[in-house]
């Protein structure tokens, strides 16, 4: 079995941040998912949560007067050492989630009208500058970070993308921006999965194995408890094809280089039906 393509040239990666909202109402945990326009460039279609790439603005000297926590704290909630780098991690994690969402996971001065200052944002006002008009504060704590993937090489667009998981602000309310993405909706964890095994959503396997893990929990303390007891494990998916056809190793996997599972469940996934299921792995 080999890596498909073998022979495919390293393509550049780009740092990236995802946030799973997470709310709690009267009835199950559920997790806000928005689905993309089906003319985007990358995961066109499919339902996921909010993020995106990290700008280089995010990682301005200017955005350390406005987190709660110095850079050495946050990078080490992360397990990484470049300061800068995280830093820009999380702001964009709150920006993309504004941007796309309209959650704002920050504090401002009183009376700040949010949905006015997204769509400012929408007309290319700058976030810091948005930052600085609305006196925003970013805790760092209200971002638990999750785990990490980063995009097979074959792929054409690769991303080294770090999740958190944030809660709901008191108060507000999560809509589609109408652009990069075209609805939202909030869904109970394990019915994320049904609606994908049904063919009514298209889900990547990163977004797969998160809600998997979600649905376990039934308070959004427990799944941040959970995130924290451990440092974000890395994940990096390997493609391989096979007489039968092709699937994804993940580490631990007998046909992935790293030799340790980083994750419950199994080590390889198969696209059957337009579902990513798990697949047996056979030894021998």
């Amino acid at each position: 079995m080999t890596e498909s393509p073998a022979d495919a040239p390293e393509k550049p990666i780009k740092d990236a941040s995802t946030v799973i909202v997470l709310r709690e109402t009267e009835g199950p945990l559920e997790t806000f998912m928005l689905c993309r326009h089906g003319q985007s460039g990358f995961m066109g279609g499919a339902h996921v949560f909010p993020g995106g790439k990290v700008d280089a603005t995010d990682s301005d000297p200017v955005w350390k007067g406005r987190i709660d926590r110095s850079t050495q704290e946050i990078a080490d909630l992360l397990g990484e050492q470049d300061q800068d780098a995280v830093l820009g991690l999380w702001v964009a994690g709150i920006r993309e989630t504004f941007e796309e969402a309209g959650v704002l996971i920050a504090s401002t001065a009183s009376g700040v009208d949010l949905d006015a200052e997204r769509q400012r944002v929408d007309a290319g006002v700058p976030f810091s500058q948005i930052a600085a008009d609305v006196d925003m504060t970013i805790h760092a704590m209200a971002l638990t970070p999750y785990a990490r993937w980063i995009t097979p090489k074959m792929e054409t667009r690769r991303f080294d993308t770090r999740f958190f998981i944030a809660v709901l602000p008191e108060g507000q309310h999560a809509t589609h921006d109408g652009t990069e993405t075209t609805s939202a909706v909030w869904l109970k964890p394990s019915d994320a999965i049904d609606e994908m095994h049904a063919s009514r959503i298209k889900l990547a396997p990163p977004t797969v194995r998160t809600l998997d893990w979600l649905a376990a929990f039934d308070t959004a303390a427990s799944v941040i408890a959970d995130a924290s007891s451990r440092r974000p494990p890395l994940v990096r998916p390997r493609i391989v094809t096979s007489e039968t056809g092709w699937f994804l190793a993940l580490p631990g996997d007998p046909e992935h280089p790293e030799n340790d599972a980083v994750l419950p469940g199994s080590t390889r996934m198969v696209f059957e039906g337009g579902s990513w299921v798990d697949a047996t792995v056979s030894v021998g």
